[in-house]
């Protein structure tokens, strides 16, 4: 039997631990209702109008996700950068080098 502290790879998992899923899928199913509903009311045919859920939810998912996926990895790109000149100032206090870029950067100094 598998411990219950083991992650597991299911539909549940993936939406709760992936950044823009979950939007991306309740928007979907709620663009696909009324493709569907909308195409159902217009043609009387349930066969089409399901086809017509199915594209109208693949749209919105995708129309959701891909921006959504961008903006996100933009935000990573940008705490990255962030993140590593932090590291790079606090590891530099006090050195030689910092005094020296320091000193390049106040105002009046020329270099």
């Amino acid at each position: 039997m598998a411990d219950d502290t083991e992650k597991t790879w299911g539909p549940k998992h993936f939406i709760q631990n992936t950044p823009c899923a979950r939007n991306s899928f309740l928007y979907g199913m709620g663009g696909g209702a009324v493709g569907g509903f909308a195409y159902f009311l217009w043609t009387s045919n349930p066969r089409r109008s399901y086809h017509a859920l199915m594209i109208s939810f693949t749209a919105t998912v995708l129309l959701y996700w891909v921006p959504c996926r961008y903006q996100y990895a933009q935000k990573r790109i940008k705490q990255r950068m962030i993140n590593r000149g932090l590291k790079t100032h606090i590891a530099m206090q006090g050195t030689p080098e910092a005094e020296l870029l320091a000193s390049a950067q106040e105002p009046g100094s020329k270099s």
